[in-house]
């Protein structure tokens, strides 16, 4: 019996001893797990309360472009890429970091959205992106489909338009927008354009809801050359080169001698901006920021934002 009795009561002592353990393993494991959903809580604290620091620095950079912009605006009636607003914002250190932007004219590109003029193609518009399309050995016949993404109609501008009979048959299926551009990067969306399209055109493209002419003081040589049929390499270049004077009107542009024998749309032209695009960059050590923000700037000097975008390292 005492035998026995010892028997049971070693027994007794394992399974006590065992049960300790399994409450112990499983104590550590709620502790564990407590300090580990407690470390990823004062991450996530720490990341928005850097991301809405972040944001606060993009807001002051805007301040700081609105006000560039505007004293641009006091110092001349006319933007050239001389102009203060051409400056960029020089590294500036901070407790984090450091941020760093800059301000891009837009008008001296060609805005999408003017294909449309009233509901309708503009020709005039049409025919200067094919060419711009040709000079960078793009096919011009997707501008057809760059109508039908944002026109208002299903009508089809055989043979290389594209509405939703075309975007529905697609994996994922998606329909056209019919509705103007809200960012370049929907060129992406419409058919036939590919990736490699898209960085030749990306320089040169921007997108605002009004039609807006082309700042003939700050577009490239390669735009400058859309400007009309039949110019030439040298001959944009002629004319780049003549804009850097620059031009306080746009009468004196076109009397000017490198716009000899070149006849313009004087309508499309413009030796002022209305609209720029603010790029910037914080850096809070373990987080960063890339942002552009679009900016409008009225006939008063009146700065507002229109367009703010997140970007990734990726984007050009």
């Amino acid at each position: 019996m005492k035998v026995i009795k010892a028997k049971q009561i070693k027994a007794q002592k394992g399974i006590a001893l065992i049960t300790v353990m399994l409450v112990l393993a499983v104590v550590t494991v709620a502790l564990v797990s407590m300090s580990s959903d407690r470390q990823m809580d004062i991450r996530r604290t720490d990341n928005q309360l850097r991301s809405t620091q972040a944001w606060e620095y993009v807001y002051g950079l805007e301040a700081w472009a609105a006000n560039q912009l505007k004293l641009d605006m006091d110092n001349n009636k006319y933007d050239a890429l001389t102009d203060l607003w051409g400056k960029p914002l020089t590294i500036k250190p901070t407790s984090e970091g450091s941020v760093k932007a800059d301000i891009i004219e837009l008008q001296g590109k060609i805005n999408l959205n003017n294909l449309l003029v009233d509901g309708k193609a503009s020709e005039e518009d049409v025919q200067q992106l094919k060419r711009l399309l040709s000079h960078l050995e793009i096919k011009p016949e997707l501008v057809d489909a760059m109508l039908d993404w944002i026109d208002s109609d299903m009508d089809i501008r055989y043979p290389n338009g594209a509405e939703d009979e075309t975007y529905t048959r697609l994996l994922p299926p998606y329909r056209s927008a019919n509705v103007p551009f809200a960012e370049v990067s929907e060129l992406l969306r419409v058919q036939g354009i590919t990736l490699k399209d898209y960085k030749k055109m990306l320089p040169y493209i921007y997108v605002t809801n009004t039609y807006e002419p082309v700042n003939i003081n700050t577009a490239s040589a390669e735009v400058l050359r859309t400007l009309a049929p039949n110019i030439k390499i040298d001959e944009a270049e002629s004319i780049y080169r003549a804009s850097g004077k620059p031009f306080a009107k746009v009468d004196e542009f076109l009397k000017d001698e490198a716009m000899k024998g070149i006849s313009v749309n004087k309508a499309k032209l413009s030796v002022d901006s209305h609209f720029f695009l603010l790029s910037g960059h914080i850096d809070m050590g373990k987080n960063g920021l890339l942002f552009q923000t679009q900016l409008s700037r009225s006939q008063s000097g009146d700065v507002k934002v229109t367009k703010r975008l997140r970007r990734s390292l990726l984007d050009g």
